[in-house]
């Protein structure tokens, strides 16, 4: 999961503290696809260990970043106080790292020398959590509800407001505190996330629905993975090796459910002791997040020119002013796929 507004400010002042540290973690060159030549790296999270990262276990587990030449591959778990994706890779700690659209573009404005270099959610997974007995399913239902909304997700909130011509007046927003404001009758609805909003509650026992932000006025992409301008400049074989093992991670995960769930629940998250039922169902709807007909067509992780300018747009709604050619690089992802055509 990840987070805006304040979550972008503290990251910004982390990675910025960090531009001046070069990046050292797997920066070595050699031949790609000779085993070990690439030396160890690592891929900094954006959260918890859970069902978004499973193409990285199966990545992992499979072997296809050894595959690629690298020794070993570290994937450094997110959360709320761990270091930004930006930060990471822009001071060495990690040669990539996910993050979102939302905290990297403010960053580059900050100064940060990172490019979006592929992204797996299609379609952002930021949704508006209803009950199905009184479900809200889009923008035109908003008005006179009553919506929690955490402070760390304002940003994209006001943006969304201003996507659909809404106020303040239009809708009620108060500060989310948790799942039970929904379930307990305090509010209409609540800002979530698609992959663990609805299917959480739901497997609860709570029926709940939901829209996507992104199929209401407010298309932008996830789970978008960032690399540092000096990686690509100078590491490119290793920022390309990773990419590869995450393509053929996510195909493996997305073809084999129950694999991408046992990974999840019973090594890489083991200690974070998930409920098996709704990791499943978060697996599933996120599959519908991922797969869609342009990345059957140009490949995983990979982001259309209109896609591209649809989250410039939308993040223009938000305040931030960023061009796609500032924000995105995909000429890496267009290597790996030249080279291993087999993966689309």
């Amino acid at each position: 999961m990840f987070t805006s507004s304040s979550a972008f400010a503290a990251a910004t002042a982390l990675l910025l503290s960090a531009c001046s540290t070069g990046s050292g973690a797997g920066t070595d060159t050699a031949t790609e696809g000779a085993a070990g030549s690439l030396g160890t790296a690592a891929i900094q999270l954006s959260w918890l260990k859970n069902q978004q990262f499973a193409g990285a276990y199966v990545a992992d587990d499979k072997g296809y970043f050894t595959d690629a030449g690298f020794e070993s591959v570290e994937l450094i778990a997110g959360g709320s106080s761990a270091t930004s994706a930006e930060a990471a890779v822009t001071s060495g700690q990690a040669l990539l790292g996910i993050s979102a659209p939302l905290i990297t573009a403010p960053a580059i404005e900050s100064g940060a020398e990172v490019k979006i270099v592929g992204a797996l959610y299609q379609k952002n997974p930021f949704a508006i959590v209803s009950s199905a007995e009184a479900p809200l399913t889009g923008a035109d239902d908003l008005a006179g509800t009553t919506i929690a909304v955490s402070d760390s997700n304002t940003l994209v909130w006001n943006a969304f407001l201003a996507a659909n011509d809404l106020s303040a007046d239009d809708v009620t927003t108060v500060p989310l505190s948790d799942t039970s404001m929904l379930t307990t009758g305090q509010v209409d609805g609540y800002l979530g996330y698609s992959t663990t909003g609805a299917a959480a509650l739901t497997a609860s026992g709570f029926d709940a629905d939901e829209f996507l932000l992104a199929d209401a006025g407010l298309p932008l992409i996830g789970e978008s993975i960032v690399a540092s301008q000096d990686a690509i400049d100078n590491n490119r074989a290793g920022v390309e090796g990773l990419l590869e093992g995450l393509v053929r991670g996510w195909n493996d995960a997305i073809a084999d459910p129950e694999l991408a769930v046992d990974l999840t629940v019973d090594v890489y998250g083991k200690d974070q002791q998930y409920d098996r039922d709704s990791i499943a169902l978060s697996v599933d709807r996120q599959a519908e997040l991922i797969s869609t007909d342009e990345t059957e067509k140009n490949g995983l992780l990979t982001v259309s020119p209109e896609l591209a300018q649809s989250t410039v747009d939308s993040l223009a709604l938000a305040g931030i002013d960023i061009s796609t050619d500032e924000l995105f690089d995909f000429t890496l992802l267009d290597d790996v796929f030249e080279a291993n055509p087999e993966l689309r």
